[in-house]
């Protein structure tokens, strides 16, 4: 059975970023990241899969498995933005419903988390998916440039909202951060580091 735990270099980012910001609700996104990867591991198992290996990394999960096919894979792929998408509108009617503003703060972060996670930029998600739908049809080449070429067009509007965050906030350049990430993402995807 497998196990999902934050690694602690995640862990430890939430908890200075949930000190700098003077609330825990970053420690929650940990949470619904957690729930995000089970819901991949509720897939994989229901398609009859075997999750191989599962770890944690600095930035969030890895989950290695066997057994699918490329519907199957893009489905167990769908399944945590899917998770993140329901949380989402449990949260928005729980909120609607309540006075509760920390509501508010669990729906938006799980779209976020949906909405990150959908980008075709392989790893993530959206990346799977795509590579899943490329797969049947055209050889390793190309599916890698068409990821590649993908992930860029994700980044570059992604860029440009970051760069307008940044200065309408003066000081937010959290999104920064995730673009940084995301496009060391499709570096590695170039140099053939994912398949």
């Amino acid at each position: 059975m497998a196990i999902i735990k934050p690694s602690p270099l995640l862990l430890l980012i939430a908890f200075s970023y949930c000190l700098i910001q003077g609330s825990f609700y970053p420690l929650w996104v940990v949470g619904f990241s957690m729930i995000h990867e089970a819901g991949h591991l509720l897939a994989i198992r229901h398609f009859g899969g075997r999750a191989e290996k599962l770890r944690s990394m600095g930035q969030g999960f890895e989950i290695r498995f066997d057994g699918l096919s490329y519907g199957q894979e893009f489905f167990a792929a769908a399944a945590g933005p899917l998770i993140n998408l329901l949380m989402f509108l449990l949260f928005i009617i729980f909120a609607l419903f309540g006075k509760l503003k920390g509501l508010w703060y669990c729906a938006f972060s799980n779209l976020l988390l949906a909405l990150i996670n959908l980008l075709p930029i392989y790893p993530l998600d959206g990346g799977r998916m795509l590579s899943c739908l490329l797969a049947p049809r055209y050889e390793p080449a190309i599916r890698q440039k068409v990821l590649q070429i993908a992930g860029l067009c994700a980044i570059l509007p992604l860029l440009a909202a970051a760069f307008w965050q940044f200065l309408s906030s003066g000081y937010n350049f959290s999104l920064f951060l995730i673009c940084i990430y995301l496009a060391a993402l499709t570096a590695a995807q170039s140099k053939g580091e994912y398949p």
